[in-house]
């Protein structure tokens, strides 16, 4: 049940909320109504359950302090732990963890502590919430090293999980070209970028747009447009832009180097613009950045698995979506990922 790296169905595990006891059985709605009409009582036995410490932490190769909020909620540190499958109380994350970072060497690279209110902010996540961490050592990870995660709760076994963070994405060239406005003078665009994949590696690429102003803040997200049907990319397969939201699981898109390893290649996408300013007073955007990050094969597991699990959301019928895992002696995943990023002036 606990294999590192293995795929598995949780009793119930908790990140950032609880996930709902649903599909048991394909067919468990089904039989309650028939035993209901047979007036017969049956006792559905519950399975063995052993409380086991449930994280999630995403790895990057840049500092805290550096990063946007939106990036320090896709990566913030959340711990909770498991219960039992038939137990509908709604349960909080763990306010009383221990967790550290460790190096190859094992030296304790980063250290957490529950995270704290900061002029009542809600993104990423405040202390005023339980399970969700901060870091205190500002640790950068470097592409190519190996790192250690280690948590412990009173009363539970202790848990770690292992990765190599990803090399950095190679960017070659990247080109924005300004399309007519759509419905309501929405400002629309074409991206095309082109990188250069390792062949020594798996790779998994998400690619962020954001948009500035001339002060350097933040403007807006690009968006990929369908509106046209376009078809993206060049490679044999789907593209489209990402967004790190606070509830990020189905705003990220992973293009994995199945069919381009060790190529160079390009994607490209019909883009909009999704904008933070209305009214007369709006400044000017000047640039936009592209964000290529490379994601650790678990991550890309997780998120994957994440993605199946809301696929059959409501459908009883639906085959079991297990949770990707990758936690020794628990539940979640520990992930990585490097980024680059290309600047375009408009």
């Amino acid at each position: 049940m606990t294999g590192e790296g293995s795929p598995m169905y949780y009793p119930t595990l908790f990140f950032q909320y609880q996930i709902p006891m649903k599909k048991l059985f394909p067919l468990f709605s089904l039989l309650v109504g028939m035993l209901a009409s047979c007036e017969t009582d049956v006792n559905l036995p519950e399975p063995e359950h052993t409380p086991r410490i449930a994280l999630r932490y995403m790895l990057t190769n840049e500092a805290p302090k550096q990063q946007s909020s939106g990036m320090l909620a896709f990566n913030q540190l959340y711990v909770s732990h498991s219960q039992r499958m038939f137990d509908m109380r709604n349960l909080e994350g763990r306010a009383d963890a221990t967790v550290e970072l460790l190096d190859a060497s094992g030296t304790v690279v980063e250290r957490f502590r529950q995270a704290t209110n900061n002029g009542g902010q809600t993104y990423p996540s405040p202390g005023s919430r339980p399970g969700y961490y901060e870091a205190t050592m500002n640790f950068a990870g470097r592409p190519g090293q190996t790192y250690t995660l280690r948590g412990r709760l009173p009363g539970f076994e202790n848990v770690e999980s292992q990765l190599t963070l990803p090399e950095l994405p190679r960017i070659v060239d990247a080109v924005y070209t300004t399309r007519s406005p759509g419905e309501y003078e929405q400002q629309r665009g074409h991206i095309t970028l082109t990188l250069n994949d390792n062949g020594a590696t798996t790779d998994y690429y998400v690619v962020v747009g954001q948009l500035y102003d001339t002060q350097g803040n933040l403007y807006g997200n690009l968006i990929t447009d369908n509106s046209d049907n376009t078809e993206f990319g060049n490679v044999g397969g789907t593209f489209q832009l990402s967004s790190l939201y606070n509830s990020y699981y189905n705003a990220l898109a992973p293009y994995p180097d199945t069919n381009i390893n060790g190529k160079q290649f390009t994607l490209s996408s019909d883009v909009t613009w999704s904008v933070n300013y209305y009214g007369p007073n709006t400044p000017t955007p000047d640039y936009l950045e592209l964000t290529v990050l490379n994601l650790t094969a678990d991550a890309y597991k997780f998120f994957q698995s994440r993605q199946r699990y809301e696929d059959t959301q409501d459908n009883p019928f639906a085959e079991p979506a297990p949770l990707y895992s990758n936690i020794r002696n628990g539940y979640g995943f520990f992930g990585g990922m490097s980024g680059t990023t290309y600047r375009i002036d408009l």
